[in-house]
């Protein structure tokens, strides 16, 4: 991975500080780097998978659509 600011360079040079930011229902999770905010998932096997831009895009989407079912099947009493 090449850095594309100087926050990423100690990631380039020595590696990337993973924190778990998050555990999955399916038993994977979610790790994020201390020093640079990268993210990345783990899978059943414990391997990196690296989140890209669409995939976090996807997300972000897919959470605001869950959050308006939400707001639009409360029954509202008045």
């Amino acid at each position: 991975m090449k850095p594309t600011s100087n926050k990423a360079l100690p990631c380039a040079v020595f590696g990337h500080n993973f924190v778990k930011s998050k555990t999955n229902s399916d038993q994977t999770a979610e790790l994020t780097c201390s020093i640079c905010g990268t993210k990345v998932n783990t899978d059943e096997h414990g391997n990196f998978d690296e989140m890209s831009v669409s995939n976090k895009d996807i997300q972000s989407t897919l959470r605001q659509l869950f959050h308006l079912n939400l707001q639009i099947s409360k029954p509202k009493f008045s």
